[in-house]
């Protein structure tokens, strides 16, 4: 007999402002662009200040998985998941590999980078760009973190390339989201994110219906493929020492060319 696959049930949550309860009659959905309204006498009116977007799937054991979560840098609040990053001049996703090899703690990091261009009906187009592939090894810190960190850092430096405003998708420190956001938290030693980022959550469990599911699972894919080509064992041109500060040893992928297209 075929094993049926049971379904797990999913939610979709939205925090708001508590200035819009005092301010607002009520709620309203424009079901035509999914966007979520302020109600004062009859009339609709933005939302007030940033609201969060939480898609969710309950778990048999356990409290509910965060599969996207995300602030719009304008404001609005939406309900599909991927018309948030469309408010955003930049999306760079960021996903960081770890693994022990003959001692060492080896992690290989990879960015993409995306450029929403428009939306037509249900469907949205962007550019994309496979930003940086970097391998680094014996991190001090936490691995994920040293990689938002040395993206974002080199990022700064062609900030002329990035104007405006910046999503970082991520796939981890969900907990501390809130307080990278509002820079109460350094990301990274003592470095806090920069004025013009916001971090969005992503799983690359989340489904294909999540831009940020699709973005993170392209960066794993990435970073595991270094491994998996065994370049790590094999090839140690272009592995240069560290200062012993952050990490033994590092290494810049330059040939980007040669790994998957994230749209073939």
């Amino acid at each position: 007999m075929k094993k049926t696959r049971q379904q797990n049930q999913r939610s979709i949550s939205i925090s708001l402002n508590p200035a819009n309860f005092q301010v607002f009659d009520g709620l309203a959905l424009d079901f035509g662009q999914q966007q979520l309204f302020g109600v004062k006498n009859g009339t609709l009116y933005p939302l007030i200040g940033q609201s969060k977007l939480q898609y969710k799937r309950k778990r048999q054991n356990g409290g509910d998985k965060i599969l996207h979560e995300s602030i719009s840098a304008n404001g609005k609040v939406h309900l599909n998941s991927n018309d948030p990053l469309l408010t955003y001049n930049h999306v760079i996703a960021v996903d960081t590999n770890t693994r022990t090899i003959q001692g060492s703690k080896v992690s290989v990091t990879a960015a993409i980078h995306l450029v929403p261009t428009g939306k037509h009906g249900e469907s949205m187009s962007a550019s994309t760009t496979l930003l940086s592939v970097f391998e680094a090894w014996n991190v001090i810190e936490k691995p994920e973190n040293h990689g938002w960190w040395q993206v974002l850092g080199a990022v700064s430096k062609q900030a002329d390339f990035y104007p405006g405003k910046i999503a970082l998708v991520v796939d981890s420190d969900l907990g501390e989201h809130a307080s990278f956001n509002s820079r109460e938290k350094p990301i990274f030693m003592d470095d806090y994110l920069p004025e013009n980022v916001t971090i969005v959550y992503g799983s690359d469990k989340g489904g294909p219906e999540h831009l940020t599911t699709s973005l993170i699972k392209y960066c794993h894919d990435t970073a595991d493929s270094v491994f998996k080509r065994q370049n790590v064992l094999m090839d140690i041109e272009g592995l240069e020492p560290g200062d012993g500060r952050l990490f033994s040893h590092f290494r810049q992928w330059n040939d980007l060319d040669s790994f998957k297209k994230f749209v073939d």
